[in-house]
């Protein structure tokens, strides 16, 4: 079973400053895009069940940590799987892409992450003051919600992006969506057998 702490790069990731911003204009850290992009895939994938499908999109995933988009976007591009198409439209969103990101998001319906992503979001926007605005608004529908609607989370974040939000409410999108790529990782992590400390 591989840790990902032994590789150094959750440690990292993880120690940054502040949160991914929802619209990165490049890599956080080029020093750790490189040792991403030197991962073995067929270290990763080893004899798992859908390990070929699953290592590139684990190593998209701590691209979009790192705020990568290219890199992630090159992985995800040919990945025709449920768990590609997810990532391929959190590239585009993050892109400000929106449109893009939304036919990549329906076209992975209902992610089996989804469900843990929910129910941790709601627990954290409990303890959360919303603001009372539009972007406020849809925040407080996530909170609400039976489970989780990406196509929500884009319209509000193409909200916050293209009508000037609030510092406040792009804090609380941030860390929805930090909260979205721990779940991805979660679940890539199972896949895998890598342990991902939460």
């Amino acid at each position: 079973m591989a840790d990902l702490r032994e590789m150094g790069l959750y440690a990292a990731l993880r120690a940054r400053p502040g949160l991914p911003p929802l619209s990165p204009e490049h890599p956080w850290h080029p020093g750790l895009d490189l040792d991403i992009v030197a991962l073995s895939e067929s270290e990763l994938a080893q004899e798992y069940p859908d390990g070929k499908q699953s290592a590139p999109a684990w190593k998209a995933t701590l691209h979009l940590w790192n705020d990568s988009l290219n890199h992630a976007h090159d992985l995800v591009q040919y990945l025709d799987t449920l768990t590609g198409s997810v990532l391929h439209g959190i590239v585009h969103r993050r892109k400000g892409d929106f449109n893009n990101a939304r036919y990549w998001l329906r076209h992975a319906g209902d992610h089996p992450a989804y469900h843990s992503l929910q129910s941790r979001s709601q627990v954290w926007l409990q303890q959360e003051r919303i603001p009372l605005t539009a972007i406020g608004k849809g925040i407080e529908a996530i909170r609400g919600q039976g489970s989780w609607n990406p196509s929500l989370f884009i319209n509000i974040v193409e909200m916050q992006e293209t009508q000037l939000g609030q510092l406040e409410t792009s804090t609380l999108l941030e860390q929805l969506q930090q909260l979205e790529l721990e779940a991805m990782l979660r679940y890539l992590g199972g896949r895998l057998s890598i342990n991902v400390v939460d």
